[in-house]
């Protein structure tokens, strides 16, 4: 059998396409249906779920099918994006948006296979389910009301992680979302303020009270939201706070949000306000066992590549969070790109090939990875 190999030029070609669609979350219609005709085309079965999700399924021969996670959304809300091909062979922009590799390279690599698949129909795979959600940079919204039910797939791989080449993301936290909404009463602020209880200095002294950041290895939190007052001369009646915590240990989480929660109530009880503590979990924890069959045949294929396994312990969420949480193992594996979610967003074409490669060979090992140690 000849050795198939990926095609850079294209590959690239595909990645640059989709970066000029623009498609922030929430923004996602043309993307979709131009995502829609090129599975088509490219020989799966497509079809789209009520949230916007696109699940396309090719058929293969026997052995236990799999899937491929990817998002279709970009963070934030650059549009215009204008990829520059570097000499020095890394994608990146001018700096004033972000690149989209975040998940668009994962989506050009799930393309890119497909295409190979289809040029080569000697190579033998076992079915494969794409599953390109929407909205997963707001908090995994998309997968979230996914009808898992309707999947085939025994595990999955989730194309959307950083991290080197190699990387197997096995461990991901709790995420919980933090909303705190603290009562004062407003106040004439130049005439009485003493008969006011301002609320934005009650959130204030709670913040500061807070253990925030890096909390330990396994645990941060952080205030991203601090929304209150109505003009320079009000004692301000109300104050918003969102954040968020996380952690990969429920003991340190539930110790976190107690501690978050305990600052709340001192500020609040020293100048006599009200507060709502509410905490609401957003993804949950999922540990991948390094026996477990995506992380073994995951491994395999790198190690087939030449590289080494580099297990990666995630602090983000992936739609895999969802997927694990609802009875479909799944690891994380690195697409190339860096610096996600910033403006020095970059990949390297190196990098991209070599994910998409990984990609293949995990497709087309599928049916002997029973029979090797």
């Amino acid at each position: 059998m000849a050795t198939v190999t990926v095609d850079r030029d294209r590959l690239v070609r595909t990645f640059l396409e989709l970066v000029a669609i623009d498609s922030p979350t929430g923004q996602e219609q043309r993307i979709g249906v131009e995502l829609e005709r090129r599975f088509t085309e490219l020989g799966a079965d497509v079809r789209r779920d009520g949230a916007g999700n696109l699940i396309a399924t090719l058929a293969g021969g026997p052995g236990e099918g799999f899937l491929i996670s990817t998002h279709m959304d970009t963070v934030g809300t650059d549009v215009g994006i204008r990829p520059i091909v570097g000499d020095d062979g890394v994608i990146r922009t001018d700096g004033s948006t972000i690149l989209g590799a975040d998940d668009k390279a994962g989506i050009a690599s799930c393309l890119e296979l497909l295409t190979l698949l289809a040029e080569h129909p000697e190579l033998p795979h076992p079915a494969i389910e794409f599953v390109v959600s929407v909205a997963e940079e707001a908090g995994l919204v998309g997968s979230r009301q996914l009808d898992v039910a309707r999947l085939r797939s025994t595990h999955g791989y989730v194309f959307d992680t950083a991290g080197a080449i190699g990387s197997i993301t096995y461990w991901a936290p709790t995420a919980m979302d933090v909303d705190i909404t603290v009562h004062g009463r407003k106040a004439h602020a130049g005439v009485e303020p003493e008969k006011g209880v301002d609320a934005l200095r009650v959130a204030a002294e709670a913040i500061a009270a807070m253990p925030l950041g890096r909390i330990d290895e396994e645990t941060v939190a952080g205030i991203g939201i601090l929304a209150s007052g109505e003009a320079r001369n009000v004692v301000s009646a109300t104050a918003v706070l969102t954040g968020q915590a996380r952690s990969h240990d429920q003991g340190k989480l539930d110790k976190q949000l107690a501690a978050m929660r305990a600052a709340v109530d001192a500020a609040a009880q020293r100048h006599g306000a009200t507060y709502e503590f509410l905490a609401e979990e957003i993804y949950h924890t999922y540990h991948i066992d390094p026996v477990a069959k995506p992380y073994r045949d995951a491994a395999r294929a790198i190690r087939a590549h030449g590289l080494e396994v580099i297990d990666r312990k995630s602090g983000g969420g992936t739609d895999g969070n969802f997927l694990n949480a609802r009875g479909i193992p799944c690891v994380g594996l690195a697409t190339g790109m860096v610096d996600e979610h910033a403006t020095s967003e970059h990949i390297a074409i190196d990098d991209m090939v070599a994910a998409c490669a990984i990609l293949l060979t995990i497709a087309t090992q599928q049916q002997i990875a029973t029979e090797q140690p």
